[in-house]
């Protein structure tokens, strides 16, 4: 039978000392119905991975890692020098620190948007050999994301048609800022669209908008058109999943985060958002796939 598995964000939550504050919510994460957690490993050390994935399943939660092949967290002014086999050695790196977690996902920001299409050809071909030698093939899921290889959906078509066996991590609300449209509308845009989908074993289920990489009212009938694009691939995503493993395990967040992706002054906090959200999608998908 399929599993719909809800993952919480850690991003704009300070853990506080030994895990003080995450700790606290872990039991209320776990209340809402979330099945995990995805944690940014870049501002934790070997030692606090070690310690922080027996809280998790103390509290019943898994964990998704979610690493960077290069720039980390997009602090700072980017680091000269990032070809790809530089970041093949990064990455590798972070996949090793990764397994702290015993993760179930691994969620990667992998590459750079200034690379040639045949570069990223290559560093994704080779992220497939790390996986396989460091024990985690199947495991990693490279994020739609800007700044990163698969910034824009012609990107990442170059990239999936060459290296058919990756994985990917829809994030659609950056390819929509990127291109200053919904993806529905266009027949080419739709096309890549229908080719994207059996790639796609992760979700961050973000509404965004053609300005925007993170709605602040999804449910404001001013976001119709953007609502109705998201969910409706969201849906045909999950969909697919099940019609080629009835036993799938889908795994989504919804990953809305602070300010300044957040608006300023919004009537809900990102956190708020997010887990409103998240059992409102929950709900979604189980009425969409019958279960």
């Amino acid at each position: 039978m399929v599993t719909l598995s809800r993952f919480r964000t850690v991003w704009g939550i300070p853990p506080g000392n030994d895990f003080v504050e995450w700790k606290r919510l872990f039991p209320e994460w776990k209340s809402l119905g979330y099945d995990g957690i995805e944690v940014d490993i870049f501002f934790l050390n070997e030692a606090q991975l070690q310690q922080l994935a027996p809280l998790a399943s103390a509290a019943g939660l898994k964990t998704s890692a979610l690493i960077f092949s290069g720039w980390p967290a997009t602090e700072g002014p980017r680091p000269r020098g990032l070809t790809p086999d530089v970041q093949l050695g990064i990455y590798r790196e972070n996949i090793q620190k990764a397994k702290f977690l015993k993760p179930v996902k691994i969620n990667s920001h992998s590459g750079s948007d200034f690379w040639t299409p045949d570069e990223a050809v290559y560093f994704f071909q080779r992220t497939l050999d790390i996986d396989r030698e460091e024990g985690v093939e199947g495991l990693v899921c490279h994020e739609t994301h800007r700044n990163r290889a698969l910034y824009t959906p012609y990107a990442t078509d170059y990239v999936l048609r060459r290296v058919p066996q990756l994985k990917i991590t829809a994030d659609f609300s950056h390819w929509v800022v990127v291109g200053e449209r919904l993806l529905d509308q266009a027949e080419e845009d739709r096309e890549i669209l229908d080719r994207v989908i059996p790639h796609v074993h992760h979700i961050h289920t973000r509404i965004g908008t053609t300005q925007s990489s993170q709605c602040p009212a999804p449910l404001d009938p001013a976001f119709t058109a953007e609502r109705e694009f998201f969910e409706n691939i969201w849906v045909r995503i999950v969909k697919y999943r099940v019609e080629k493993d009835p036993n799938a395990v889908i795994t989504f967040v919804p990953e809305y985060g602070p300010f300044p992706y957040h608006p300023f002054a919004s009537a809900q906090t990102f956190s708020d958002l997010a887990n409103t959200e998240g059992v409102r999608l929950h709900k979604l998908f189980r009425e969409a796939l019958g279960i």
